[in-house]
């Protein structure tokens, strides 16, 4: 998803009236948030592939694992 420079810009004026922050300041707030969010979306994607990692190993090891977890 491409992020807009012109909604980004009066994002930026917006937040630095409101909050009477420096431009530079609300600048950088704002892309560290974006960056951080980005971030973790990217994470999110590898979370059932994780998962299914995890379980798969788990079943190597102990094969009566599902018994645990009462699939048996």
């Amino acid at each position: 998803m491409a992020v807009e420079p012109n909604a980004i810009e009066y994002d930026i004026r917006v937040l630095a009236k409101q909050f009477a922050l420096p431009p530079a300041a609300a600048h950088t707030l704002l892309w560290r948030e974006i960056h951080q969010l980005e971030q973790a979306a990217r994470i999110r994607d590898f979370i059932p592939l994780l998962a299914l990692k995890h379980v798969m190993e788990h079943l190597r090891e102990q094969p009566t694992f599902d018994l645990f977890y009462g699939l048996a």
